[in-house]
């Protein structure tokens, strides 16, 4: 089956099948004709991973800013 773009997962997914690779790369079996190819795999789950964590950390800073301006603001009583 062949494996699903990054940028098709979501965040979870994304690690799911890092844990799952870690797994497969830990254990007894593992098939050195495939290492390379599973390593690389590895290394693009992670970049999305981290890009994706980049976004949603601006976000969160975003947000953040906007509710320290907004209390900062005084409120106008009419």
């Amino acid at each position: 089956m062949p494996e699903t773009p990054s940028t098709d997962l979501s965040y979870a997914q994304a690690m799911d099948e890092l844990e799952e690779l870690l797994e497969e790369l830990e254990g007894a079996d593992v098939d050195v004709d495939r290492l390379t190819e599973r390593i690389a795999r590895g290394v693009e789950l992670v970049r999305f991973c981290r890009s994706r964590l980049d976004v949603v950390t601006s976000e969160v800073d975003g947000v953040v800013d906007e509710l320290l301006s907004a209390a900062a603001d005084p409120v106008e009583d009419d």
